[in-house]
């Protein structure tokens, strides 16, 4: 089974490509989207909000592969979503932080499909949002988070049409199974 990490900057539209490819794969059980606890009171779709309490209960039991904060939220990814009870499966697709991919990648290996836009993109998609301030969206695109070197990387640069983006995402995708 080889885990791939999607990760980017907020307002790259890695929801929006992951949604996108689920549904064209919903039929294909080769593949797996694991789903994240997430302490946001209105959750994405791939998410299962948590309240504070009930995360740090989770967090202290044990049940998270990995935890990570950002932007004021505490995320969480279920050991139970890394380990797919469906026999078929062979690529389970995670959305997860930038800081916590050599972690990951380390303990179970992967590929990481990095998912970018311009910072006018970007601006333009969280401005779309309605959710923060126009100093918090301006925190967003100034945070740089490094990425690790030589990471098992595809870049998918989503600055033009969504369904492009997700069309290389499914190919990447399809392209890692022949990768065993």
């Amino acid at each position: 089974m080889k885990l791939v990490l999607v990760a980017g900057p907020s307002g790259a539209g890695k929801d929006s490509v992951i949604r996108g490819a689920a549904a064209l794969l919903k039929d294909d059980p080769r593949f797996y989207f694991a789903c994240r606890m997430v302490t946001r009171s209105h959750p994405q779709p791939g998410e299962i909000p948590v309240s504070t309490e009930t995360f740090d209960q989770l967090t202290a039991s044990g049940q998270f592969a990995k935890i990570w904060q950002a932007h004021q939220l505490s995320y969480g990814l279920p050991h139970e979503e890394m380990q797919p009870v469906h026999p078929a499966v062979q690529i389970i697709i995670a959305n997860v932080s930038r800081t916590v991919l050599h972690e990951l990648l380390a303990e179970h290996g992967g590929h990481v499909l990095y998912i970018t836009a311009s910072p006018t993109e970007i601006r333009r998609r969280l401005e779309k949002r309605h959710r923060e301030s126009p100093t918090s969206i301006q925190g967003r695109i100034e945070r740089s988070v490094p990425l690790p070197e030589h990471l098992p990387m595809t870049t998918i640069h989503n600055d033009g049409l969504l369904e492009e983006a997700i069309k290389q995402c499914v190919q990447t995708l399809q392209s890692l199974l022949e990768v065993r």
